[in-house]
């Protein structure tokens, strides 16, 4: 994906209406993902409009949240987010909830795919987001954003996880990203990833 430049400081904003013309969409995209989702989701790639970054029961669309490795999906699943807002002192987990939760490699055929990079300073200025904290600090902000963008034909954003480092892609659901996204490959249950096992060791999380 192309390189960004250095960071907006500030403040984020809200959007105004986009004109889809003033749009910078990404170019290079990663072909191959993760996902990281539980064992009893209704099917492996499930859309969702469960509150997140960019996703709300509010929004007129639903959201699937992609990532560039297994460690960054993870982090940004629901029993990574949680580890998050806990206390120093209260970062353990039940080996049980790692066996629920299943690691799946997904392929992506971006062709025709309008995706904003909200990573590219340059392509933030030119829609009216003066920082990166428009789509990476309150969530209210990064859903109007993304309600603008989707307004605007995107199908979906790119974006930095603020947990682990790792890019993420979330992507709305229409019938070009259905068309866009191969059958999921189960690779394994997150209890069996050594490296996302090493790097909650790193974190100082304990097993139950």
């Amino acid at each position: 994906m192309s390189a960004s430049a250095v960071d907006d400081a500030g403040a984020p904003n809200t959007p105004g209406v986009l004109d889809s013309t003033h749009v910078v969409w990404e170019k290079s995209i990663y072909k191959n993902w993760w996902h990281n989702t539980h064992e009893k989701a209704s099917t492996p790639l499930a859309f969702s409009n469960a509150a997140g970054r960019f996703s709300h029961p509010k929004l007129p669309f639903k959201t699937l949240y992609l990532g560039s490795d297994s460690i960054t999906c993870f982090w940004e699943s629901g029993l990574g987010r949680d580890l998050v807002k806990r206390f120093p002192t209260d970062r353990t987990i039940s080996e049980d909830d790692l066996i629920a939760r299943i690691e799946y490699a997904v392929s992506l055929n971006s062709t025709g795919l309008l995706l904003f990079n909200a990573n590219d300073s340059a392509a933030r200025r030119k829609i009216g987001a003066r920082s990166i904290a428009c789509f990476q600090a309150d969530h209210a902000v990064s859903r109007q954003w993304a309600h603008a963008l989707f307004s605007a034909g995107a199908h979906g954003i790119l974006y930095s996880s603020t947990r682990s480092g790792g890019t993420c892609l979330a992507l709305f659901e229409s019938t070009a990203t259905f068309r866009g996204l191969a059958s999921p490959r189960l690779v394994r249950q997150c209890y069996e990833d050594a490296p996302l096992l090493a790097s909650l060791f790193r974190e100082g999380v304990r097993l139950l």
